[in-house]
């Protein structure tokens, strides 16, 4: 009879410690486009370990299937990421991908990325002005996989992934200069941009049906509102 109480007591206490991190911690599942899913559909899983608490921030951390860390840092809002402070992003294989800093959800600071084999990729500055609400990435230094550097200071050949986009070109003083190419493989599109001074002036998207589309700016460019075909 004592054995079973005490049986049942520890019970008790496991079961009321797990109510109090499950409090105190919130687990979600997240899909490959980063929105919330059920556990069946689920690419990530998100834990924000601080939910219950009153905070000025909240740790958050996504987690791939296999266990291992996709992304870590702060975020001023427990529901909406929003993200501050210094992230580390993952690869799958747990090798350090990203590390950057933001500011109230804007990229603010040094940035580095490393390949997979652990070999450094490229060194960032971001800027972010609060005031006029600006943003500008600056290519300070980039190598590729085989370590050679491709920018230096601030200049040289650059080439940059952005999920399913690709582009290259030169870099000047930090910033995008002249005619930069890529593609885009899930519009199955290509494109020629041409920047001065890290500003999008003129630009040419051509479809999988051959058309093209011309823009003047990264506000059309993005909003395909200017169309025109040409020959």
């Amino acid at each position: 009879m004592k054995r079973n109480f005490l049986l049942f007591l520890l019970i008790l206490i496991s079961a009321h410690l797990s109510a109090q991190i499950n409090m105190v911690s919130k687990k979600i599942f997240l899909d490959s486009l980063n929105r919330e899913c059920t556990l069946e559909n689920h690419a990530y899983t998100r834990v924000i370990t601080n939910y219950s608490q009153k905070s000025v921030r909240y740790v958050v951390t996504d987690f791939y299937k296999n266990g291992r860390k996709k992304m870590t840092g702060s975020t001023l809002d427990r529901d909406v990421l929003k993200k501050d402070g210094e992230f580390i992003y993952y690869y799958k294989n747990g090798a350090k991908e990203t590390v950057v800093n933001y500011s109230e959800d804007h990229k603010n600071g040094k940035e580095i990325n490393w390949y997979e084999n652990q070999n450094k990729k490229c060194e960032k500055q971001n800027l972010w002005d609060p005031k006029t609400k600006k943003s500008q990435t600056l290519i300070i230094n980039s190598w590729s996989e085989d370590k050679t550097q491709t920018v230096t200071d601030g200049n040289g050949d650059y080439q940059e992934t952005d999920g399913p986009i690709t582009q290259k070109g030169k870099i000047k003083n930090g910033l995008k200069q002249g005619i930069w190419q890529g593609n885009d493989l899930v519009k199955n599109t290509s494109f020629t941009d041409n920047y001065d001074k890290g500003i999008l002036i003129s630009g040419v998207r051509v479809d999988e049906n051959n058309i093209k589309t011309s823009y003047s700016s990264l506000g059309e460019k993005q909003s395909g509102k200017k169309v025109v075909k040409l020959k």
